[in-house]
């Protein structure tokens, strides 16, 4: 029997969705048998060593980016020399872990620095072209995008094909050899159980965002008591909320980072879920076939633009953070109906046994 090679799974910490999405994928090639290694930074290693405790978990460097800008132009214009260093710095990391490990394939989900020459490796996106509602910044912006991307062997993009797809325009304008749809990539699965909460708020994503979404959302919740609550944070370096909110004592049940078992329980057995507009997000509720009130992170495009999309075409209700009106919204998103019965197509077990040996076909 042929040796499987050594695979080093290294997801983004943008929040946590690019780490939740790619925990099928690490149990897919845990169950093929493949010796799995693990690398992402802040957060997100903390819930790779919550999910999967006996594997190796290395540290790489955090990218850093934060949405103090409401203004999208301003938020990129920040970071990017910012980004360029952490992307040169993950390389050499990476390169690093390939070799103490022996490492025979890169799964990287947007760690643009992952690719190293003479292994195979593939990368999960699906934000393959930026709205940026100009023609010449959003030629520059894919021009960028694809230098990083064809520096891999496969682009694997987490969605399905068809109209009743979620990304929209960020991954199903762009056109190559090298992409691959491989269907809707969430942990989770149907829960048949009682409603316990009203609402769940599952927040994630970079701060201060993240704290001001949660101080609109506990502030305003007030005026719905009493009711059944719960509340993930999404961090491990909140504030005591109690003590911030002391009338939530009774009716919120709080929670800083859960596992994913958890937090499918959480919300299949609650009645209403408020999150981010996150590709992450939409995955889960998709697979969930649930409704939910959408809130896209201030001067993130993909959210803003991922959110406005799905309100169009009347699958979520969505609103600006600032614009939030707790008790009308969460009224009106009632009669949004979410994915339903949505064809998801190959299961990812046999798509992803078609893009592995693919991979290893491939010639240098």
């Amino acid at each position: 029997m042929k040796e499987l090679p050594n695979v080093l799974i290294c997801p983004q910490h943008w929040g946590l969705g690019h780490v939740t999405r790619t925990i099928p994928v690490i149990r897919y090639f845990i169950k093929r048998g493949y010796p799995v290694v693990l690398a992402s930074s802040g957060a997100g290693n903390d819930l790779l060593k919550l999910e999967f405790p006996n594997l190796k978990v290395y540290e790489l460097p955090d990218y850093g980016i934060t949405y103090p800008f409401k203004n999208m132009y301003l938020n990129m214009g920040l970071h990017l020399i910012q980004m360029h260093i952490a992307i040169i710095k993950e390389f050499f990391v990476v390169r690093k872990i390939c070799k103490k490990e022996h490492i025979g394939l890169i799964v990287s989900d947007a760690r643009l620095g992952a690719a190293q020459p003479g292994i195979a490796s593939a990368i999960i996106t699906h934000h393959l072209h930026f709205n940026l509602h100009n023609r010449f910044f959003e030629w520059v912006s894919d021009v960028w995008m694809k230098f990083f991307y064809f520096r891999f062997r496969q682009i694997w993009i987490p969605d399905i094909e068809g109209e009743k797809n979620l990304s929209g325009d960020l991954s199903h304008l762009f056109k190559s050899s090298k992409h691959f749809f491989i269907g809707v990539l969430s942990r989770f699965q149907v829960l048949d159980l009682q409603v316990k909460y009203k609402y769940a708020f599952i927040l994630s994503g970079p701060e201060p965002q993240r704290s001001h979404f949660e101080d609109i959302l506990m502030e305003q919740l007030r005026s719905l008591l009493p009711c059944s609550c719960v509340l993930v944070r999404g961090t491990k370096k909140g504030t005591d909320l109690i003590q911030r909110f002391p009338y939530l004592k009774d009716h919120l049940e709080i929670h800083e980072l859960v596992s994913g078992d958890t937090l499918n329980s959480l919300m299949c057995s609650s009645e209403q879920i408020i999150c981010r507009s996150g590709y992450s997000s939409l995955l889960d509720l998709c697979v969930l076939g649930k409704s939910a009130f959408l809130v896209p992170t201030p001067g993130q495009p993909e959210q803003e633009y991922l959110a406005e999309e799905l309100h169009r075409k009347k699958l979520f209700y969505c609103k600006s953070q600032d614009d939030i009106e707790l008790g009308k919204d969460l009224q009106a998103a009632r009669s949004y109906s979410g994915y339903k019965n949505v064809d998801l197509g190959k299961s990812l077990y046999e798509v992803l046994d078609e893009r592995v040996a693919d991979l290893f076909k491939y010639k240098m």
